[in-house]
């Protein structure tokens, strides 16, 4: 009869979980776990150039921005297999004030400084690019006077090199208070890290 109490049955159990423990083990370790090679960080800054409405007082603009999205920027290696993802964006766009002669008199519009934060979807539709469209709040401020607005940014990014892409970018500003939205567009160059 085969029993558990004589010492060589004792050793093969022993040798036996030993051996069950180190395979166990040994699969865990070749497990791959496969992360994505984008970065989660951009930084941009480039001209905006005012449209309709908004080009009869201002002609072009500055501005910078930063975005997060996990994983997502930068030249891929592959096509990610989820396309889309959350995207956090803000910035600071200054805009200069058009000079022009009123009644014989000059005159120049005041500067309008426009800080955003958005947020919204990104769609990676490529190895090199992406395509984000986000909205939110904003603050618009001209003359010392601070409005409230509410905007809506549609860009993209062709990245030209693995972390350098050139980012262009359609601005649409909306103050509840007034009638005519505020149009821009822009074009800038984009880090990602």
């Amino acid at each position: 009869m085969f029993t558990f109490s004589s010492s060589s049955n004792k050793y093969r159990i022993f040798l036996l979980i030993c051996l069950l423990a180190s395979q166990i083990v040994a699969a865990q370790t070749n497990t791959k776990t496969i992360t994505p090679k984008g970065f989660s960080k951009t930084v941009s800054a480039g001209i905006n150039i005012t449209i309709p409405e908004f080009s009869r007082t201002h002609n072009f603009g500055t501005g910078i921005g930063f975005s997060w999205s996990k994983h997502r920027f930068g030249m891929m290696e592959k096509k990610l297999s989820k396309q889309f993802g959350f995207i956090a964006d803000g910035g600071i766009d200054y805009y200069f004030g058009k000079k022009e002669t009123v009644s014989g008199y000059p005159y120049e519009y005041n500067g309008f400084t426009y800080i955003h934060t958005y947020g919204g979807i990104i769609y990676n539709c490529g190895k090199r690019s992406n395509i984000n469209l986000t909205t939110g709040p904003a603050l618009g401020i001209e003359n010392g006077f601070t409005t409230f607005f509410w905007g809506v940014n549609l860009s993209g990014a062709y990245y030209i090199k693995e972390k350098i892409a050139i980012t262009p970018c359609i601005h649409f500003m909306k103050d509840p208070n007034s009638y005519d939205p505020l149009l821009s567009g822009s074009i800038k160059a984009s880090f990602a890290f």
